[in-house]
């Protein structure tokens, strides 16, 4: 429960832990991204960038280097030799995130009994590498998360907290095949995070990361990264009862084939100097497969097998200083005994003025995922899957990609070295008005039923990110959101606040 009772307390609460961790942001800057990857700053060494998913980091580049001499302290412990050569060394790495948050009228004011709260998140990641050879690797990673003082709906439920989880423990083998290709056999637990992140995605912002159980087939070939894999989800539990292995949910499982020809992925072993880019254009193209045995959209419910297929390209216009990003889906398949026909479209177009330093970008995007018809008999409604949906649909974490239309649009800009300003307007409509309005995790927001009202709202979001170091990171940011017709004629309609600053240590 809160410390302070009062609304007046909690909202000067709020203010004073936003504030306590904006002010240095504020007066050093914000992070690069606080939505995605570190960048390299060390003029010494090429050492990886920091990944979401740490076995993605390749720390051999420290083989043969005096340790002791570098300018980095960790360096000591991103790679310590086993055996003379260092073909056998251990790789440690951890995490440290402290953020604060404020609602002000969470979820339009229907939170039970709080409808504004402020509070702390905290996450811990340590991780241990082990590569013998570069054949063969273990890889084992925990992670500690909890909430402090949180009490709008849900409480510190497992979506918040969840102590002593083992986040990834698995074994890959690697083969070697002609001309720089491989092939890696993995099995245990992992994360995973496939192209874009609209489908498959570890979700890295919010407190509790997905992770899975099963095994995957990486085949590195021919300019290709093909992966192949079946798992199953793991649910985090909020105390250690099941630690360290937590519980899954054998009733519902995930597969599919995933492929690109971009090389930003690898499985956590050395690039191939022979692995270079060979086609003119960026290229994701997947077949993913769910099987839930209880599944449920707009009053049809029974066993869901359903089976997605798309594909995604984007790229730079030569010089032109245009960008772009393409990416559809179709869904097909079976929710007990009616069939599935969904799907869902993106598009995305920047453009990077030409003006020296402050390297400006403004950018338009259209996002469409399918709703139901009707209620009952055949399905219509996309699945979004294990999606990332917080940098695509809005920093507040209202909308799911589900039965919905938005237009959006947004810019940014880097006044200094490492830092970035950014501002993004989005509009949403549901895409049929048969069928819900969904939230980030796939469930029902609001029900449908009651009105054809399609406009949901808008949103506003800004945000300062910045890398004081290549270790420290640290972002500041608000949004609100604007109700809409539908919001206004479905239940609680005031317009709400979110404000947030954190800080992030990665070693």
């Amino acid at each position: 429960m809160g410390v302070f009772p009062s609304a007046v307390s909690r909202c000067s609460r709020g203010l004073t832990l936003i504030t306590a961790l904006a002010l240095p942001v504020l007066f050093f800057g914000g992070i690069r991204s606080a939505h995605g990857q570190t960048a390299d700053t060390s003029t010494e060494l090429k050492r990886p960038a920091y990944q979401w998913m740490r076995f993605n980091e390749d720390w051999s580049v420290l083989r043969g280097r005096d340790l002791s001499k570098t300018d980095d302290f960790w360096d000591r412990l991103k790679f310590i030799p086993l055996t003379p050569d260092g073909s056998v060394y251990l790789s440690l790495g951890g995490q440290a995130r402290e953020r604060a948050e404020y609602y002000h009228n969470f979820l339009f004011g229907d939170s039970t009994p709080e409808k504004s709260d402020a509070y702390l998140l905290t996450r811990l990641r340590l991780s241990a590498d082990l590569h013998v050879t570069d054949y063969f690797r273990i890889f084992g990673e925990g992670r500690s998360s909890w909430a402090t003082d949180r009490d709008l709906t849900g409480g510190a439920t497992n979506g918040f907290e969840s102590r002593f989880t083992l986040l990834n423990a698995f074994g890959d083998v690697r083969v070697p095949l002609g001309d720089g290709g491989s092939a890696t056999v993995r099995g245990g637990r992992f994360e995973m995070i496939y192209g874009s992140q609209r489908m498959i995605s570890s979700a890295d912002y919010t407190n509790i990361t997905r992770t899975f159980d099963g095994g995957a087939g990486i085949l590195d070939i021919a300019g290709w990264t093909i992966t192949g894999f079946w798992t199953i989800p793991v649910i985090a539990d909020v105390d250690i009862t099941n630690f360290p292995f937590h519980r899954v949910t054998p009733h519902q499982s995930l597969f599919g084939i995933f492929g690109t020809n971009a090389r930003e992925y690898y499985p956590g072993f050395p690039l191939s100097p022979t692995a270079t880019p060979r086609w003119p254009i960026n290229l994701d193209l997947y077949w993913f497969g769910v099987n839930n045995e209880v599944g449920s959209f707009n009053g049809t419910a029974g066993r869901e097998e359903r089976h997605t297929l798309g594909g995604r390209t984007w790229g730079k216009v030569g010089e032109t200083g245009l960008d772009y990003e393409l990416e559809g889906a179709g869904q097909f398949g079976t929710i007990g005994n009616q069939s599935i026909a969904a799907g869902m479209v993106t598009a995305v177009v920047g453009y990077a003025l030409p003006v020296t330093h402050w390297s400006p970008r403004v950018y338009v995007a259209f996002d469409y995922a399918s709703g139901d018809g009707s209620r009952g008999g055949k399905v219509g409604t996309y699945n979004q899957l294990f999606a990332n949906t917080h940098i695509f649909l809005g920093y507040i974490d209202y909308i799911g990609r589900q039965n919905i239309i938005s237009g959006n649009g947004g810019v940014s800009v880097s006044p200094i070295k490492d830092l970035t300003l950014s501002l993004q307007q989005y509009f949403f409509w549901r895409a049929s008005d048969q069928d819900a309005l969904y939230n980030k995790s796939g469930g029902i927001l609001r029900p449908g039923t009651t009105t054809t009202a399609r406009y949901v709202g808008a949103e506003l979001d800004l945000l300062a990110n910045y890398s004081f170091t290549r270790h420290l990171l640290g972002y500041v940011g608000y949004s609100h959101f604007f109700p809409g017709e539908f919001i206004d004629k479905t239940g609680p309609s005031k317009s709400s606040d979110f404000v947030y600053a954190a800080f992030q240590y990665t070693f």
